[in-house]
């Protein structure tokens, strides 16, 4: 499929330190990325210079073939953004806040924005210096999907709201997406990503260290053991990976199915075997120790 954001080793410095240490990054049209880091890992950085916020230091990025850098107003326009830590007008009515927001986006529509409040049991009359923390993020929420478009990058949109509330901005996004907007989604909870993304990236010190299918993560199993270190394993089938081999001791990666491994591992009479299902915890703690 089309990419509709594309990095090329972009990278933003300051002064010795990266924040950005040449980024690749594909996303693919109408589909919704996950994109995993802990706090320092470069999320922010990115996103600002896919925004025109930040200028990067070096490196490339497009969004509908828009170049990040040159042409920041139009990819803008192709954008709806929900910052982790969204800034609203304190003295403005949530009625208010949503007029405003709306009617400055091209894309905004007042009365998506309202339904979408309503359907998170907002009240839109109350002034924001008077709402809650959880409130205000349902109050941002409702600004950037009553702005549908092409591309929606939501950073920890759920964060502060009870499960509830959750479930109702996640059924929120998947019916955005079904009309056709991409979506990019942030979030430290992995039971979304993986309820919610196709695929995910794993962001660390700065790059993507992992882009995977979360379909794909789901049947992938790792498997160790022990096997006697006279035999080879030059000719693995598809789809199996070496990660490890010590001695006798062996870490194999199996991704999809164990039925199609069935003979081959009979074969290989294996002792001492232990089998775990990665995940998408597996695959995050991989690169990112707990």
């Amino acid at each position: 499929m089309a990419s509709i954001l594309q990095t090329n080793q972009l990278t933003k410095q300051y002064g010795t330190f990266k924040a950005l240490d040449g980024c690749d990054l594909r996303v693919e049209e109408h589909s919704i990325f996950g994109l995993l880091g802990p706090n320092g890992s470069g999320k922010t950085t990115l996103i600002r210079c896919l925004l025109g916020y930040l200028s990067p230091t070096s490196g490339q990025a497009t969004i509908g073939g828009l170049d990040c850098r040159t042409e920041t107003l139009a990819v803008r326009r192709m954008v709806g953004y929900l910052p982790a830590e969204p800034k609203l007008f304190r003295l403005m009515r949530g009625r208010d806040c949503v007029e405003f927001f709306t009617s400055i986006h091209p894309r905004g529509n007042r009365s998506l924005a309202l339904k979408c409040a309503e359907r998170l049991s907002l009240d839109l009359s109350r002034r924001v210096a008077f709402m809650s923390t959880g409130m205000r993020r349902k109050l941002s929420i409702c600004c950037v999907l009553g702005c549908p478009s092409p591309l929606m990058i939501l950073d920890e949109p759920t964060e502060n709201l009870d499960p509830t509330v959750r479930n109702g901005v996640i059924e929120m996004v998947q019916e955005i997406h079904g009309q056709g907007s991409t979506i990019i989604f942030c979030s430290h909870i992995l039971s979304e990503i993986e309820s919610l993304c196709d695929t995910v990236g794993v962001l660390r010190q700065g790059k993507i260290v992992c882009s995977a299918r979360v379909d794909e993560v789901r049947t992938t199993h790792v498997l160790r053991g022990e096997l006697d270190r006279a035999r080879t394993l030059d000719q693995l089938p598809p789809g199996v990976t070496l990660q490890k081999r010590d001695g006798d001791a062996i870490v194999l990666e199996l991704a999809g199915g164990l039925d199609q491994y069935i003979d081959w591992l009979a074969a290989l009479r294996l002792r001492n075997v232990r089998m775990e299902l990665v995940g998408l915890r597996g695959l995050y703690e991989e690169y990112h120790q707990p």
